[in-house]
């Protein structure tokens, strides 16, 4: 086969292969409850701390976190998120902090020695696809902070 047809060839498959790149990595992407993990427990009376596992490829958002209660006996007092990595986000257009592997965020709350319902929210990407998620929402009811494990988690 010559040069010319070959560069032809090639040049018509081009658009294919692309078509069997984006089929794959929609093939790959993981379902948002695998791709992000969470647990919540009590660490000491007042302080909730969430664990997030991430998977391998993904990472959560430093920014898109937010906790609140439900009912007026506790509220969010304060939040301590960790130092996040930060790069260049094609996905989002923009410079982003944002956490891979693992990260755990303590909740402070006022009045948190009371039974309280804890809804999160987080959200995500699949940094290699460019792929981002809706928001990874989840309610934890949480006993009294005298037991200290405890989670019981909603969708």
């Amino acid at each position: 086969m010559n040069a010319r047809r070959r560069f032809w060839l090639g040049a018509a498959a081009f658009p294919f292969a692309l078509l069997c790149s984006r089929v794959q990595a929609q093939a790959d992407l993981l379902q948002l409850d695998e791709a992000f993990r969470v647990s919540a427990r009590w660490v000491e009376p007042g302080v909730v701390e969430l664990h997030y596992l991430i998977a391998p490829g993904y990472h959560l958002y430093r920014d898109r976190f937010s906790f609140r209660t439900d009912q007026g006996s506790a509220s969010v007092a304060a939040i301590e998120l960790p130092p996040a990595l930060e790069r260049f986000d094609p996905a989002m257009g923009q410079k982003m902090r944002y956490y891979a592997d693992h990260v755990t965020v303590r909740v402070r709350l006022a009045g948190g020695q009371r039974a309280v319902k804890l809804t999160t929210t987080a959200q995500g990407c699949a940094a290699e696809l460019g792929v981002c998620y809706p928001p990874l929402v989840r309610v934890f009811e949480l006993p009294a902070s005298g037991g200290r494990e405890s989670r019981r988690e909603r969708r």
